[in-house]
């Protein structure tokens, strides 16, 4: 009972809604449906407003359901959505939200709903009322996400809305677009509850939780058309399956009227599916949606690439169906809309959505370095054209063959003229008349049949083109290096060669191999050789070679001193770009004055409760994969540019059984810090770990990575590991010393120091000195200083694959002002 009153206590608002709610509907009757008076007295909209509404109706209306399943719904929604909100930002807060949220999103919504039903010249007395407290639960709940962190604020915004426009744009109905109203409001009323958390800036996001978000926008997309079903409204592809469902007869001459009544809207969306070859035309298109979320989730460029195609596809036949064929009556549309499906909002909407999410994704086309073979392109693309050919060829010789199957008899040209709508979903075409319908067996299979013949063809071939990045020649390309890299290579760093993105040369005996990535004809290798040391000088000779071949300049990026010495004696030239911090955990000791401060750290662990853990990505349970998620997205927020790639990890690279976690696990589970170690490997032995994801949260207690660095240097002892890499500040060496050397470190300091003012290279190697580290020089080796500018641009592009248009202008801003005047970092980018 104490347990009840102290949850009654901290959900107050939550549960006297809750009553209040249920009070009234069961006061008024409305529980099995509100009545007319109900409705107009208590409800919003056109046709409340038509009927004499009171002036409180726009708070009245959250406070009733309009019958039992909008009952159940609505106390749920109020339990579930207030509930939360309250528990976020307090009662005083949520009860402010719920009211400020329920009143803008009632104005806004009717105004929306008025002004659409004006332009389609509907009735306004026509256009449903709405009781629903389901609308200021949603914002309530938008709004306490201002009192969440960055992953969760992003998340739940983009979601929640996104969620809401797919309500409105496949369910249409009145009370979708005031949840969306509302729920928008949310957004803003949180902003202005929580001012201190939020700026005009906009926060930025990781590659991998970038990846998820539109991912997941694109899977709600693929699976929005499954409300129509629900729902049987009139909008999506999915529209006439909905149909199939709905009971009824249909009067054969429903369509003999000068003006479509429903009845013949409805023969017409069943005769378009009249078959398993137009349902799967249907739901192929979503079907492809789908397969494409599997490949945004790991990084697949293919992916990203069919489904910016399918999205525009779907936007532009929304274009001409929705928008521009309706202008066209005599185009072979109906005369008229019997089911008042001119919804402008949910028209705009069906453009919209698909259009903006398509340029979503071509505009973070870099977030997903994946990319398949060229060989594997040519053979998508000469499939998917036999696929289109041989479809069209079936449909006309097959159709104009059985040409008196058809009603009316059909001819070449009209079989011609037809031929297009035969790929596209049924669901666009309902308002469409009909020039012939098949009325024989050949004619039935060649009319449903050649559609889902090719999108079937489509489908094999786009997940073909997706798994050759994914798996086929890559997998067994990666799995050959791994083989390598177990063997021995040419650097601490030799792991980052297994990274997503990352191409790979091998020698003609397989004995070596060479990872690197083509940015704008530059090949920049990551690391050097890999192999063992006596094959270190053939794979240099042959990956030149093959980078000859194909048009490229070559670069080998962090190298160590022994493959620049070997690439010196080929007459190329090269320059220190870093230098790798090596500790040796064998003698590795914190006695002394100067590891006074890293003792500090490891005494305040102990006494807080604090605990290291050395563990894997895949055995974290879901929550703590969450909680370094979140803390990654809290760093990457604060940066002035994108997350950085290529030789800096981030979220996705922790997911290898290779790699293992240092965590800083306080008493009561929370992720205080993380730190990421690559293993590297000598006759199959590990012999070494380097750091590489390095993350805290900002209110942790001092010194937390520290503490991670040296419990990790101590169990590399145990484990008579020989060293333990702090890893290279990348272009640190260069950013100091360009004013002393040649042209390389002049171009190359250009980029470090350009970089240097959003990320603190220089920041972070002085964080690393703190170890007192042996340091070992790594270089950059190219065979002419003529094409330093192009591989100093293919670095930047590298690390910053999917830096934008103006966040290269603030870069050349801040190139233009004195080295000594620029902008600092308030903290080390990774400690």
């Amino acid at each position: 009972m104490r347990r009840l009153i102290a949850v009654a206590r901290r959900q107050v608002v939550t549960l006297a809604v809750f009553a209040t709610v249920l009070t009234v509907t069961l006061a008024t009757g409305a529980v099995g449906g509100a009545s007319a008076g109900v409705r107009d007295a208590l409800g919003v909209g056109p046709a409340a407003f038509v009927g004499g509404a009171s002036v409180f109706s726009p708070f009245t209306a959250g406070l009733v359901a309009d019958g039992l399943l909008p009952l159940v719904v609505g106390l749920l929604g109020v339990l579930i959505l207030l509930g939360a909100s309250e528990r976020v930002m307090g009662s005083g807060r949520a009860l402010g939200a719920y009211v400020l949220t329920g009143l803008l999103g009632v104005v806004a919504g009717q105004g929306l709903v008025t002004l659409a039903a004006m332009i389609a010249g509907a009735d306004r007395s026509s256009v449903d009322v709405v009781l629903d407290p389901l609308t200021p639960a949603i914002g309530a709940a938008l709004a306490a996400t201002a009192f969440t962190d960055h992953l969760w604020r992003r998340r739940l915004r983009v979601g929640g809305v996104a969620v809401l426009l797919v309500f409105v744009l496949y369910s249409a109905n009145a009370v979708d677009v005031y949840r969306l109203c509302a729920g928008l409001a949310g957004v803003v009323v949180g902003m202005a509850f929580a001012p201190s958390r939020h700026s005009l800036r906009l926060s930025r996001s990781s590659h991998h939780e970038a990846r998820a978000l539109l991912a997941g926008l694109v899977a709600l997309v693929a699976a929005g058309p499954l409300i129509t079903m629900i729902t049987g409204a009139a909008r999506g592809p999915l529209h006439p399956l909905a149909q199939l469902f709905s009971p009824g007869a249909i009067d054969p001459a429903a369509c003999d009227a000068a003006v479509a009544t429903a009845d013949c809207v409805r023969a017409l969306a069943l005769t378009r599916v009249d078959g398993v070859g137009a349902v799967l035309v249907a739901v192929l298109p979503l079907a492809l949606l789908g397969l494409c979320v599997l490949g945004l989730l790991r990084g697949r460029r293919a992916a990203a690439w069919l489904a910016i195609s399918v999205l525009f596809l779907l936007a532009g036949l929304a274009a001409l169906y929705d928008g521009v064929l309706r202008l066209l009556p005599d185009a072979g549309q109906l005369a008229a809309d019997p089911a008042g499906r001119a919804n402008l909002i949910a028209d705009l909407l069906s453009v919209l959505i698909p259009l903006g999410l398509g340029v979503a994704l071509l505009i973070n086309l870099g977030r997903f370095p994946g990319r398949p073979r060229r060989r594997a392109i040519r053979r998508f693309w000469i499939t998917a054209g036999v696929g289109a050919a041989v479809s069209a060829a079936l449909y006309v010789l097959l159709g104009f063959a059985s040409a008196r199957e058809f009603r009316p008899p059909v001819t070449l040209l009209s079989l011609l003229i037809d031929l297009p709508e035969r790929f596209v979903p049924a669901g666009f075409l309902h308002l469409r008349a009909l020039e012939f319908a098949p009325a024989g067996p050949v004619a039935a299979l060649v009319y449903s049949g050649v559609g889902a013949l090719f999108w079937s063809i489509l489908l094999i071939a786009s997940a073909v083109l997706i798994a050759d990045v994914a798996g086929g020649g890559r997998t067994s390309d990666l799995d050959r290096v791994r083989t390598l890299l177990r063997d021995g290579a040419s650097g601490s760093l030799s792991h980052m060669a297994t990274w997503q993105g990352n191409s790979y040369w091998f020698s003609a005996d397989g004995r070596g191999a060479v990872a690197y990535r083509v940015v704008s004809g530059v090949a920049v290798t990551t690391g050097g050789p890999i192999g063992r040391p006596e094959t270190w000088a053939g794979s240099v000779r042959g990956f030149i070679a093959h980078c000859d071949a194909s048009g490229w300049v070559p670069a080998f990026y962090s190298v160590s001193a022994d493959v620049r010495e070997l690439l010196d004696s080929l007459g190329w030239s090269s320059t220190e770009i870093g230098d790798d911090a090596v500790l040796r955990p064998a003698t590795f000791s914190l006695a002394g004055r100067r590891w006074k401060d890293i003792r500090t750290s490891a005494n305040r662990a102990a006494k807080l409760g604090v605990v290291a853990v050395w563990t894997r990505w895949s055995d974290l349970s879901g929550p703590m994969r969450a909680q370094i998620a979140g803390i990654s997205e809290e760093w990457v927020a604060g940066r002035g540019l994108p997350e950085m790639g290529f030789t800096l990890g981030g979220v996705d690279e922790l997911d290898d059984a290779e790699v293992r976690l240092m965590l800083a696990v306080d008493a009561d589970g929370h992720v205080l810090a993380a730190t990421s170690w690559m293993p590297t490997y000598r006759n199959g032995r590990v012999i070494g770990w380097t750091l590489d994801f390095m993350r805290r949260r900002p209110e942790s207690m001092n010194g937390v990575t520290e503490f991670l660095i040296a419990e990790t240097v101590h169990r590399a002892a145990r484990e008579e590991r020989e060293f333990v890499s702090l890893s290279a500040a990348p272009l640190s060496r260069v950013a100091e010393t360009a004013t002393d050397q040649g042209v390389a470190a002049h171009v190359l300091g250009y980029v470090g120091r350009r970089l240097e003012s959003f990320y603190g290279f220089r920041t972070l190697l002085a964080f690393k000195q703190k170890f007192s580290p042996d340091f070992r020089p790594l270089s950059i080796a190219y065979p002419d200083p003529l094409v330093l500018p192009a591989v100093g641009m293919a670095l930047m592009r590298s690390y910053l694959p999917s830096m934008t248009v103006p966040q290269v202008m603030s870069l050349m801003r801040r190139a233009a002002r004195p080295a000594e005047t620029e902008p600092r970092l308030e903290h080390a980018p990774a400690p």
